[in-house]
């Protein structure tokens, strides 16, 4: 991001684009956003690769569309498009066949054993 702000710099200056103020509430907000948001949800991700592995984890990611357009209903009211539901649909069905309890695939180190 600072290469990209260095190069788009020449081009700014020229233009007149004025300088961003800082604002205490917009600061606070930011800081809110990127320890609880963010942060929590990269110790909460990396603890569920920890406890479930990581086909576990990726399948919580995928839930957070379904689950931001369920809140969007229940929260703000949001009439869902049709399309959002059958992507939703889509989404728990991939999700529970990620869960659905299969043995894991074998790494080939048992038949070595066996042999031996």
């Amino acid at each position: 991001m600072a290469a990209a702000a260095a190069l788009s710099l020449p081009l700014a200056l020229p233009l007149g684009v004025e300088a961003p103020t800082w604002r205490t509430d917009a600061v606070v907000a930011v800081l809110i956003l990127g320890i609880f948001g963010t942060g929590a949800a990269y110790v909460l991700n990396y603890r569920i690769i920890t406890d479930d592995g990581p086909v576990a984890a990726s399948a919580v990611v995928y839930l957070l569309p379904a689950v931001a357009i369920v809140l969007g209903a229940l929260v703000l009211d949001e009439r869902p498009a049709l399309h959002a539901l059958l992507g939703v649909a889509i989404v728990l069905a991939g999700v529970a066949l990620t869960r659905s309890g299969r043995a894991e695939p074998s790494t080939g180190t048992e038949d070595r054993v066996a042999r031996l």
